[in-house]
């Protein structure tokens, strides 16, 4: 997946970083419509403009 870590900018990782997590990173809604939802036969699409940052220690 080629849309992992495409965060919007460089602040969206920083609040988990300074709160301690090291391993940081952004999934765009994109890369999770495309993982998860592709080629679904109903069809079915998740809503736009979420992602997710899993943060780690």
């Amino acid at each position: 997946m080629s849309s992992i870590d495409d965060a919007p900018g460089p602040e969206m990782p920083q609040p988990a970083r300074a709160a301690g997590s090291r391993d940081v990173r952004h999934v765009s809604g994109a890369a999770l419509a495309e993982r998860y939802f592709t080629g679904r036969p109903d069809g079915l699409r998740p809503s736009t403009g979420e992602g997710l940052l899993p943060a780690g220690t």
